[in-house]
């Protein structure tokens, strides 16, 4: 195992939108801190957690509903518009503490910016970079979906490159997605659908707590670890690789 641990215990009180507050425990940071939130797509900080530890990041994609993005905007302690992500925000009635990018698609002049310009890496990998360098532990992202197929896979590529140490969340209309570098443990209703995509070569994959589970088996970036179902308790997946969690909201 790496000594960057991505394990939690989550647990989702309904397969809709109205999720039980849980508790994480095994995270690369739990030994520092416990932090009660309400699922992978609402997350509630304590006094433990230091301010600005759990970010908004706001991209210029499509946006999950407002009962998504609204309370992650309240709770959240820092909040970032990524580059033309600022414009949406702040359409939203968000109030954005900066905006970060290379400003190609931002037209707000009030905000405070931090250039990052390396045209090498995309907007939103600079900027989880620039969280973590910054003091972020949790990150949340909306504003992902939609447009060019290369920028959808832009995002989970983001996702998996960005600094280990963070926790991050990408939020859809309809699903949450995060990765596991190492291991994870969910919480999850019975039936609940819930997918694994190998982005690097994995050659010891396990999961547990579902229809089809997986016992140190490889996996690659294919269709094997599409739909698989929520049994009703905790699911525990293991990998020497990088993969990608997509967990449905519904």
């Amino acid at each position: 195992m790496s000594s960057v641990r991505n394990r939690l215990t989550r647990r989702i009180s309904s397969p809709n939108w109205g999720w039980n507050e849980l508790d994480p425990i095994g995270s690369s940071k739990s030994k520092f801190f416990r932090q009660a939130v309400r699922s992978p797509f609402e997350h509630q900080a304590q006094s433990e957690v230091m301010s600005g530890a759990q970010w908004l990041l706001c991209a210029d994609g499509e946006w999950p509903p407002e009962s998504v993005w609204k309370p992650l905007s309240e709770r959240c302690g820092v909040i970032i518009g990524v580059d033309g992500g600022t414009d949406a925000a702040i359409s939203r009635n968000i109030a954005v503490n900066l905006a970060t990018g290379d400003f190609d698609s931002i037209t707000d002049t009030e905000v405070e910016r931090i250039a990052l310009p390396d045209q090498n890496s995309s907007d939103l990998e600079k900027t989880l970079q620039y969280a973590a360098e910054n003091g972020a532990e949790t990150v949340e992202v909306v504003g992902v979906e939609g447009g060019e197929i290369d920028h959808q896979l832009a995002a989970f590529a983001a996702l998996i490159e960005a600094p280990p140490e963070l926790d991050i969340h990408l939020h859809m209309s309809e699903h949450v997605v995060m990765r596991c570098l190492d291991e994870l443990e969910v919480a999850l209703p019975e039936g609940t659908k819930l997918s694994l995509f190998a982005f690097t070569a994995c050659a010891n994959v396990s999961i547990s707590g579902v229809e089809f589970p997986l016992e140190e088996e490889p996996l690659a970036f294919s269709t094997r670890g599409l739909h698989n179902v929520a049994l009703g308790g905790p699911i525990h997946i293991q990998s020497d690789g990088a993969l990608v969690v997509v967990i449905s909201g519904h």
